[in-house]
C-alpha cells in the first residue's frame, strides 16, 4: 500500500485521478477550496482520503507530517481568461506553489518515490503541429507562460537535485466534474439544459486536441510509474481527438436538442490558435491508449450536468 499526496484534489483531474487509484492505496487530499460540485465529494471519493484543507505554502508540514510514497501534483489556476486578469495570482498559484512543493520534497526526512507534475500544451504557445516534447517552450500568455515555468522548474529539481520527477503536458481535459463556466464545455453544457444558445468566446475556428479526463487521469498513473526510469522526463498526454470550438459545441447542440450556439467576430487575446500533440513518447513507455471518443465523452459529460441539474432541483 502507498501513501499518495493528492495537490488540487478537487478539481477535475485530481478527482478523476483518485478514483482511479488503486483502493488500497492511502490518499492524502489537499484541497485548497472545498467545492461541493466536485466528484472528490458527490461520488463520495472523500470517504476514502486523509482530507487536507489548505495550501502549497504549508508544502514543508504536509511532507512532513504525512510522508507521502507519491506525489501527483496537480493543483493549479486553471482558466486562461482569469489568467489574463490577474497574472500576479496565476504565477503565485502555478508557479510558487510547486517550487514550494518540490522544495519539500527535496528537504523532506523520507523523499517521496515517485513525483509526477502536471504542466500542460499550452507551455509549448503557438507551435508546429503535432507538437512534440522536443519542440521549445516559448510560450507568451500569463497562463502558458505559468505552465512553462512549473514545468522547467519540476524538470531542473529532478535532473539538479535527483528527485523522481516526470512531467505530464496534457491536451485539453473535459468530462464529469468541470463546472468552470468559462471553459467551453461546461458553459455549453449549462446552456443547453436552460434551453438557452451557447455563447462562445470566438468565432469557433480554433482548434484543440480533446481528452477525456478519466483517460488524463490512467496516463497520469502509468508515468507516476515512470517516474524514477524516466526522471526528469516531459510526456504529451493526448487522445487524439482533434475538433474546433464550433464543432464541440454543434456536437453539445446536437446531443442536447438544444439552439446552435452563438459566435463571437473575433477571437480573445492570448489564445493559442490552434493545438495537437504527438504523443508517440508517452505510447512507447507505456501501455496507455485512450479508451473515450469525443463524441462519447461530451455525451457522458452531458449526461453528468443532466444528474446534477435534476439533484440541484431535489
Amino acid at each position: 500500500m502507498a501513501r499518495v499526496l493528492v495537490t488540487g484534489a478537487s478539481g477535475i483531474l485530481g478527482s478523476a485521478c483518485i478514483s482511479a487509484l488503486d483502493p488500497a492505496h492511502q490518499v492524502i487530499a489537499l484541497v485548497h477550496d472545498r467545492d461541493p460540485s466536485s466528484r472528490l465529494y458527490t461520488d463520495g471519493l472523500i470517504n476514502r482520503c486523509i482530507e487536507v484543507r489548505g495550501s502549497l505554502a504549508e508544502s514543508e508540514r504536509l511532507l512532513s507530517e504525512y510522508q507521502p510514497d507519491q506525489v501527483l501534483h496537480l493543483a493549479a489556476q486553471t482558466q486562461v481568461p482569469t489568467a489574463n486578469h490577474s497574472p500576479l495570482s496565476t504565477f503565485e498559484s502555478n508557479l510558487r506553489g510547486t517550487w514550494l512543493l518540490l522544495e519539500a520534497c527535496r528537504l523532506a526526512h523520507k523523499p517521496p518515490s515517485a513525483i509526477l507534475v502536471a504542466s500542460s500544451d499550452k507551455a509549448y504557445g503557438p507551435a508546429s503541429l503535432p507538437t512534440q516534447e522536443h519542440h521549445p517552450l516559448a510560450p507568451t500568455a500569463p497562463y502558458d507562460v505559468s505552465k512553462a515555468c512549473t514545468d522547467l522548474v519540476a524538470r531542473s529539481y529532478a535532473s539538479h537535485f535527483g528527485l523522481p520527477i516526470v512531467v505530464s503536458r496534457s491536451a485539453n481535459l473535459y468530462g464529469p466534474g468541470d463546472t468552470h463556466a468559462e471553459r467551453l464545455i461546461p458553459h455549453c453544457c449549462s446552456r443547453l439544459l436552460q434551453g438557452l444558445a451557447p455563447i462562445l468566446r470566438g468565432t469557433g475556428a480554433m482548434t484543440r486536441e480533446w481528452l477525456y479526463v478519466d483517460d488524463a487521469a490512467m496516463a497520469s498513473l502509468a508515468l507516476l510509474d515512470l517516474a524514477v526510469s524516466h526522471r526528469g522526463q516531459a510526456f504529451n498526454i493526448g487522445g487524439g481527438q482533434v475538433a474546433s470550438v464550433a464543432q464541440v459545441a454543434q456536437t453539445l447542440v446536437e446531443l442536447a436538442g438544444g439552439p446552435a450556439a452563438q459566435a463571437a467576430e473575433h477571437e480573445p487575446k492570448g489564445e493559442i490558435p490552434h493545438q495537437a500533440l504527438d504523443t508517440h513518447r508517452l505510447r512507447q513507455a507505456t501501455e496507455w491508449r485512450p479508451k473515450t471518443t469525443l463524441r462519447d465523452g461530451l455525451s457522458r459529460t452531458l449526461d453528468w450536468w443532466k444528474d446534477r441539474a435534476h439533484l440541484h432541483q431535489g
